[in-house]
Parts: C-alpha cells; sequence; structure tokens
C-alpha cells in the first residue's frame, strides 16, 4: 500500500486519526508527533479536490480574458485594429536605426530584417521589402548619400534631430540646456556653441573691447597641458573636464574681461584663444564630436603641439572643414528646394515604404516590426 507522511495542518480533520496521534509505517519505529498516515484511497481523493480547483482556476482565467476582450470592444476597438502597425515614415525606421547610426549599425538591422523578409524563408510575400530593405542599406551606407537623405528629410518632414544646417541667429547668448554636455551620446549638431553665455550678464564696469566685439574664448584642448592657471584666475568660465582631464570652457563671460585676457595672456602654451561666435560654435562641435570617436579621450598635448599626432588634425583645421561642407550643403538644399525636387522625392519614398508595408501579411509585420 502507497503512503505518504504530510503535515496535518495541510489535510481537513477526516484525514487525521485522533486515536493514533503518532502513527508508524511498517519498518520504521515512529514518526515525528503532527503526522499522520494518508491511506490511498484518502490521497486519490485528495487529489481530485486539487484537480477541481486547479479546473476553477482556469475557468476564472479564461472569463477574464473574455471580460478584457470585451471591455476593449467596448471602447470602439478590435483585437484587429489594436494589431495594426503604423507604418515606418523614412528609411531610419524601416530598418530600426536611430537617424545618427553608423555603417556597422545599418549593416547588422539589415541582416536582421533579412532574416526575416528574405524570399527564401518568408516566401514571395517578402521579395518586394527585401528589394525596398536593400535599397535603404545602399544608400544610408554611402556617407555622401546619407547626408543628402538627411538634409532632404530634415526639410520634408522636420525630423526631431536636427541635421547639419548654418545658425542665422549669431547674437552673444543663446538658448542652452544642460544636455548640450551629454558626453554618453553623440554630439549633433544646430549651430549653437556647447557652452552657456552670460554675456548680457556682464556688469559695465567687467566689459571692454572684447565684449563689445561679442568676441568668447576657446580652449585647444589638444595642446593643453592642464595646469590649472586659467581656472584659478577665472574659474566661474573654465574648469578642467573630468574625462579628457584638460581645460574647457564651461560659461563664456562668467568673469570679468580684465580676468579672461589674463587667463588667455598667462596660458604657458598658448591654447586659449578669442573667437568670434561663428567660429566658436564649431571649433565646440568638432573638438567634441572627435572626442566622442575616441572614447571621450584627448591625444596626447605633446604630440599635438609638436605635430606628430599620427595624421591627427586641429581643432582649427577641421573646423574649417566642416564649414566648407556646411556651406556646401546648404547651397545643395537651397537649390534643392528651389527645383521641387526635396519634397517629391521623400513623398514619393514614403509613399513606396507605405504601400509595402500594408501588403505585407500580418505575420511578416510582427516578426519585422512588432
Amino acid at each position: 500500500m502507497s503512503l505518504q507522511l504530510l503535515p496535518n495542518n495541510l489535510w481537513p480533520s477526516s484525514f487525521v486519526s485522533a486515536s493514533d496521534p503518532r502513527p508508524t509505517r511498517p519498518g520504521l519505529v515512529s514518526q515525528p508527533q503532527g503526522f499522520s498516515r494518508i491511506r490511498a484511497s484518502q490521497l486519490a481523493s485528495c487529489r481530485s479536490d486539487r484537480s477541481a480547483v486547479n479546473a476553477a482556476w482556469l475557468f476564472a482565467v479564461v472569463l477574464l480574458g473574455r471580460k478584457v476582450r470585451s471591455a476593449r470592444r467596448a471602447r470602439g476597438g478590435s483585437e484587429n485594429e489594436a494589431s495594426i502597425m503604423k507604418a515606418p515614415q523614412n528609411l531610419y525606421e524601416l530598418l530600426g536605426v536611430q537617424d545618427d547610426a553608423n555603417a556597422d549599425e545599418i549593416k547588422k538591422a539589415y541582416h536582421d530584417k533579412m532574416k526575416i523578409c528574405h524570399p527564401d524563408i518568408a516566401g514571395d510575400d517578402g521579395e518586394e521589402i527585401c528589394i525596398l530593405l536593400n535599397d535603404a542599406c545602399d544608400l544610408l551606407s554611402d556617407p555622401k548619400e546619407k547626408k543628402a537623405y538627411d538634409i532632404e528629410l530634415h526639410g520634408a518632414n522636420g525630423m526631431p534631430k536636427p541635421v547639419l544646417l548654418l545658425e542665422q541667429d549669431m547674437a552673444p547668448t543663446w538658448e542652452w540646456t544642460s544636455k548640450a554636455g551629454n558626453k554618453k551620446m553623440k554630439p549633433v549638431y544646430n549651430g549653437r556653441p556647447l557652452s552657456r553665455s552670460l554675456h548680457r550678464k556682464v556688469p559695465p564696469e567687467d566689459q571692454g573691447e572684447k565684449w563689445n566685439d561679442e568676441k568668447f574664448v576657446f580652449v585647444d584642448e589638444w595642446t593643453c597641458i592642464a595646469c590649472r592657471n586659467c581656472c584659478d584666475v577665472a574659474p566661474r568660465t573654465f574648469c578642467i573636464d573630468a574625462d579628457a582631464g584638460r581645460a574647457r570652457v564651461f560659461a563664456q563671460w562668467g568673469n570679468s574681461e580684465e580676468l579672461l585676457d589674463y587667463a588667455v595672456q598667462a596660458c604657458p602654451v598658448d591654447c586659449i584663444y578669442w573667437v568670434s561666435r561663428d567660429e566658436l560654435q564649431v571649433l565646440e562641435y568638432v573638438t567634441r564630436d572627435r572626442m566622442f570617436e575616441n572614447g571621450n579621450t584627448v591625444p596626447c598635448s605633446m604630440a599635438a603641439r609638436q605635430g606628430t599626432g599620427g595624421g591627427l588634425e586641429d581643432p582649427f583645421t577641421m573646423a574649417t572643414d566642416f564649414k566648407a561642407k556646411l556651406e556646401e550643403e546648404a547651397e545643395r538644399r537651397k537649390r534643392n528646394q528651389q527645383q521641387g525636387e526635396v519634397s517629391a522625392s521623400i513623398s514619393e519614398m514614403q509613399e513606396r515604404i507605405r504601400v509595402l508595408f500594408s501588403n505585407l501579411s500580418e505575420r511578416l509585420r510582427t516578426a519585422g516590426w512588432g
């Protein structure tokens, strides 16, 4: 006979023998007090009760699911309507990447989508969308084509993240937020310096010729030796960056012109410059962008000063090249807008994406973009 020992408090009182508070099993001398012997018939009855409880729970779950679906239909939607996904609006959304994705990220996203939509896997349903994925990967993998597409896309739809455009407002004070110093994200040029400006808050006695000319200070972090002299002279303007370990301007005109001029003149390696607003925003961007690519590190200052940095360009050379690209892109965008080509090409691509996406089966849409 099959026996099982269980604590008394787990079973109904009918299963416990009051006359035998300490029953024993054959071959055992005794059992701990508080345990009872369960006969096979009683155990079968218990299992039957447990099955009934499980069945009750299952019924409750099914009933709850029906109520949820009924409530969804009462709100005006159905399961099919809820499952409809919004079609991608551009090539970035089609591949499932950010608009600042690099070539490797674009290639990986392309392969991930092809593993789902390739005709060898999805059949004829995936043929047209695969052609579109090929075109998207080819365009976004080419730096020049990608940059042109970004400009056109921004002009047609107004993407939330700004692309490379020249800032028209050159006022000495500009909009600034603490996010401008976020080192975890690749910097995006928006035509504004990364440092903040206190130009309008400088009291009259602290103003001078450079304040009237709307000049600003810039530190060449490539050649800075972190002597801290500028930080000691003008501590409300300069600081030592925690990651790079070099001097940097965090607030323009945080100190008087006299102190700022002294910091520039007293720099032992002449790495601090007076620049215009137009020069400042480009210099700060190209410096921060190159540092981001290098893991927020800067080159050896001695190698930078001697020009032996292994092909390393100084910030002023990088800024000149970058500004030339800005002007070229602005001219190209202006020419395209005049010809009416931008909106047409972007609209055609969006319509192509919408049509092909709507023709996909629900299974493919869910697997690739759900």
